[in-house]
């Protein structure tokens, strides 16, 4: 059980970084409704992730839930220097806990290292290039 849990919080991690939409043209045929406006959201506030510029050496896509830009930079930048927080020579996976009580977690991908770090109501995920 206590494997499941950061599991799950990687594959939704890996699923936000990849994209998670479908390219799909079949759809509806109902062509009457239309797109609800900004600030129509039924999801609860502070649900909707938001993308930060900016990157920490190797590490991009930065993208931030309940925390804003900058916090969520320095907590990339300070995994990024954490030298607990990498998976081992020959490992895929890897956790660590960083200060602020967040538990993060890293899978390798096709397109590096998946990670995201998490404490109840906060979340950032990002992608660390192989180097």
């Amino acid at each position: 059980m206590r494997l499941a849990t950061p599991l799950v919080i990687v594959f939704l991690a890996v699923a936000l970084l990849s994209g998670c939409g479908s390219s799909d043209e079949g759809g509806s045929t109902s062509g009457t409704q239309a797109a609800p406006k900004g600030g129509d959201s039924t999801a609860p506030a502070g649900a909707s992730a938001q993308s930060c510029a900016g990157q920490a050496e190797a590490a991009t896509g930065l993208r931030a839930t309940g925390v804003d830009c900058k916090q969520a930079r320095l907590l990339m930048a300070k995994w990024v220097r954490s030298r607990g927080c990498t998976p081992p020579d020959g490992a895929s996976r890897s956790s660590c806990k960083l200060k602020g009580d967040y538990d993060c977690l890293a899978a390798m991908t096709d397109r590096g290292l998946a990670v995201s770090c998490a404490r109840p109501g906060r979340s950032i995920a990002f992608t660390v290039k192989p180097g």
